[in-house]
Parts: structure tokens; sequence; C-alpha cells
């Protein structure tokens, strides 16, 4: 997230891609490491319990999902970031976890107008994602409502040792076929199924560049802007096999287009390519659409809707979650 609402005209970068990678199963069980994974699925049953009605329907089980992660900090010029280890791309912070036969996926961007204070904005968006994921590991969490697994994890992130600073966030529960979600701000979600958007989640902002966000401000300081979890914005849709879903931070958002991302996800629909190559390619993309000056951005056009003079793309780090409903 870039603060202000001037689109920086850069040249060039020649970056190499940081990726973090998980292909996941969840009918196996698994640690949710950053690493590739060849999963062998699980049928389920759904016997009725002693006493229930044997007449009743049984819970449909969750589908297999499949998922990889992949992004870029907006500023590599000090090296490759260190993602590896804790799945943070510069102030975004991402996460992949699941619990039993429940998939959930989640990224936060990190504020970066803190660092003008001296704070590190990828401390709050990092700890945030963490707590997300140990309480899914765990089961301490309501499928069917992901803004409080949000809410439980920025209580957490709250306790010490405290960060300081603010992040959007936008968390995905796959249970039982239903897709449930809650979004705070403008990272996002979008569902493709047969080659069509069915549906793409809408931003929260309070003013132009100024989203929703969870914000824990230094001690005894107010007038920060600062959301709560029960402001996300919740949505559930039934998925189905062959599904598509692109979870990403606005770094993603603000430079491709809806037919951008369509036009990288055909390979994948059309069993060309893995979900890692795809995701890895949409990061390449939209990271090299941030630096082009001619590129007509979806960031440059929502600028000149507020009467700003802007062209081209907006750097910024850039997370994406690529989920298919196999």
């Amino acid at each position: 997230m870039v603060g202000g609402v001037r689109l920086l005209a850069c040249g060039r970068l020649a970056a190499r891609a940081v990726f973090s990678a998980t292909a996941i199963d969840i009918g196996s069980s698994v640690a949710t490491t950053c690493t590739d994974q060849s999963i062998q699925k699980r049928n389920l049953t759904n016997a009725p319990a002693r006493g229930e009605n044997a007449a009743a329907p049984a819970p449909s089980p969750s589908p297999p999902v499949v998922a990889s992660c992949a992004g870029f900090p907006k500023d590599m010029q000090k090296g490759p970031s260190t993602v590896l280890d804790s799945g943070v791309y510069g102030d975004d912070a991402c996460f992949i976890s699941r619990f039993k036969n429940t998939f959930v996926v989640g990224v936060a961007d990190g504020v970066g107008g803190w660092r003008k204070y001296g704070i590190d904005p990828s401390e709050f968006s990092r700890k945030l994602m963490k707590e997300c994921e140990k309480r899914v590991s765990s089961g301490d969490f309501d499928p069917r409502s992901p803004e409080s697994l949000l809410e439980k994890a920025f209580k957490a992130t709250a306790e010490a040792p405290r960060p300081v600073g603010s992040s959007t966030a936008c968390v995905l529960v796959v249970h039982q076929e239903m897709l449930y979600s809650a979004n705070l701000g403008d990272s996002g979600f979008m569902v493709v199924r047969n080659g069509r958007v069915i549906t793409k989640s809408e931003e929260q902002v309070h003013y132009f560049n100024a989203p929703f966000q969870l914000t824990l401000p230094p001690e005894g300081y107010r007038g920060f802007i600062g959301d709560t979890p029960d402001l996300a914005d919740k949505s559930e849709i039934r998925v189905q096999k062959g599904d598509i879903v692109i979870l990403a931070t606005d770094g993603l958002w603000d430079n491709l287009t809806e037919q951008h991302v369509l036009d990288q996800l055909r390979p994948l629909i059309e069993e060309k390519a893995t979900v890692q190559e795809v995701c890895n390619a949409l990061a390449l993309t939209a990271r090299r659409l941030s630096f082009d000056v001619t590129h007509n951005s979806p960031f440059a056009v929502k600028a000149r809707e507020h009467g700003l003079s802007a062209a081209g793309g907006k750097p910024d780090d850039i997370t994406l979650v690529l989920l298919l409903i196999a």
C-alpha cells in the first residue's frame, strides 16, 4: 500500500521473483509450509452418528483444494526478501492453513505510512496473519465466520509483544462446498468459473487510497484511521470443481485488470500449467506492469476518476494466493 495519491514514475527494474509456494490437498494431514507437496486424496464418509436420524442429510465434505502463493516486495534493491520463512513480501503477509477438512487462506497489507515514524509496517501484518494461522491449525475458529477468526487474531495481535501499525486483511474459508469471506480494506478476491468472473469483492475505503484497516496506534495517540473486524465485508458462495479463486493485496488489483487476470489463468483452465506456474505468472505480470509508465492501470483509472492526473502502474508490494477447487 502506498501512502498519498501520487503515482510513482519509475523506470524498468530488473528483479528476480521471490516465491513462496504451497500445493496442498485438504484431505491430508500436512504442515502448511511453503514448499511443493504431492498429496493423495482421502475418501470421506458421512455415516450418521449413533442416535441420529439415518434419513437426515449429512454435511457435504469439503472439496479438495490446491493452493499456491507468490509475491514481490516493492523494493528489492537490498536483495531478495526472506519470505520462505514467514510468508512476508515487503509489508504484505499471507498464510495458508487448514483444520481437518476446512481450508483457510489470508492476506494482509501493512500500511507503509508508518515507516516515516520509524515503525516497520510488516511487523503488524506478519503477526496478524500468524495469529490467524495459529487459530486455524488448532481449530479455534468458526469456518462459517472468517470475520470472527479475524477478530480473534486482531485481539491476539494486540497482546505483547504489541506491534504498532495498520493493515488491511482478507480471509477466505473453503468449508463444505462453500467459500466464506471477510474482507476489510482494498485487498480482495475473485472467483472464476469456466473462464468467467462470477464474483469479485468490493474494496472498502474511507476516501481515495485510504482503505479500511485494522490499527494498533502508539499508546496514548489518537487521530489514526482504525476500523474493527466486524466492519469487514462478508459473503458466501457455493464453489464447485474447477473453480479458481484469486486472493491478493492491492499490489495485484491496482495493476491488473480482470482481463489481464483471465488471460493469465487460461493455461490453468486448459490444464496446460500448474497452479504454481500460473500463480507465478500473475505475480510477474503485476510486477512488470507496476513499473510500466505507459500502462493504463486500474489504479490510474481510479485516480483520474477522483480528479487526479495519473498514468502508469502503481509500484507496490504484491502478494497473492491462488486456489483451485479440485
